[in-house]
């Protein structure tokens, strides 16, 4: 499955257009490649364990070094409920003020 683009622009909405990780701008036309502001829509919980393509669960991740927040933060090695939260009061750029 994956993120019905209206969740999508909900979150990017919701995030200013920035990585919800380290406050990097992102780029609209660089979802999932490029080399300035490329970024991935992520599940926060797994599908694999229960989680859905929802906006709750869908957070906008840098792909790019050095941050590379979408390695770092969601697929990292450390333990999903450490690293990823699912409180979105949490996580330091979603809601930052930008809106």
């Amino acid at each position: 499955m994956a993120f019905p683009s209206s969740v999508i622009q909900d979150a990017w909405d919701r995030q200013g257009g920035t990585c919800a990780s380290c406050c990097k701008t992102l780029v609209p036309r660089n979802r999932d490649y490029g080399t300035y502001g490329a970024w991935h829509a992520h599940h926060r919980k797994p599908l694999s364990e229960g989680g859905t393509d929802t906006l709750w669960n869908c957070v906008l991740l840098c792909i790019n070094e050095p941050e590379n927040c979408h390695w770092n933060v969601g697929h990292g090695g450390i333990s999903w409920s450490y690293y990823a939260p699912l409180n979105d009061s949490e996580l330091p750029c979603l809601y930052s003020g930008r809106r």
